[in-house]
């Protein structure tokens, strides 16, 4: 007599990753747990699963789960880390001179701070690095003529900088308005 035994599992459902996608809840947990091999939930939850409607949207195909589905996660963080790094300026020209912003090795020591921070953001979560790539760029284009404010890599992580260009359009500029600046 064989006894199964269970392993708990936890899964995470990041809302965002569900209205990016167009998946249920159900239609995520039912595809995690194809994924993660968690069959015997699989059959124990009442899940409500169009599996037609997930194979014509490309997540699967007979019966396996394809890249689409897996591609919303990454084992990869340090390939993150490192396009970040590669698209966020190393420095900036400002009115004192030049700004560094981060070290361009992305094991340098200086940079572990922003890496170790950068992991509690996105951790594995490839659609949420996408989200912060592309609102960076939004960032860089809309800053264009004023990147000598640009924060440090690390400062600019801490804020969530990214978030406050969600809504905005990347042709917004404005190349009339300069900051204005005192010296005491």
């Amino acid at each position: 007599m064989a006894t199964l035994k269970y392993i708990d599992m936890t899964i995470e459902i990041d809302l965002e990753l569900l209205k990016t996608t167009n998946l249920s809840a159900d239609e995520y947990i039912g595809l995690y747990l194809e994924l993660r091999k968690g069959y015997t939930y699989l059959e124990e939850l009442n899940l409500n699963i169009d599996w037609n409607k997930l194979e014509s949207q490309g997540y699967i195909k007979d019966k396996v789960i394809t890249n689409k589905f897996r591609s919303l996660f990454s084992n990869n963080f340090d390939a993150m880390f490192e396009e970040l790094l590669s698209i966020y300026p190393s420095k900036v020209s400002s009115s004192n001179g030049v700004r560094v912003l981060h070290a361009v090795d992305p094991k340098a020591k200086s940079n572990l701070k922003a890496k170790n921070r950068y992991k509690k953001v996105v951790g594995n979560k490839l659609h949420v690095h996408n989200r912060v790539i592309k609102l960076l760029k939004v960032q860089l284009n809309v800053q264009q003529d004023n990147l000598g404010y640009l924060q440090n890599l690390e400062t600019w992580i801490n804020n969530h900088t990214w978030e406050k260009y969600e809504n905005i359009n990347e042709n917004d500029r404005r190349t009339t308005t300069k900051r204005i600046t005192r010296s005491l």
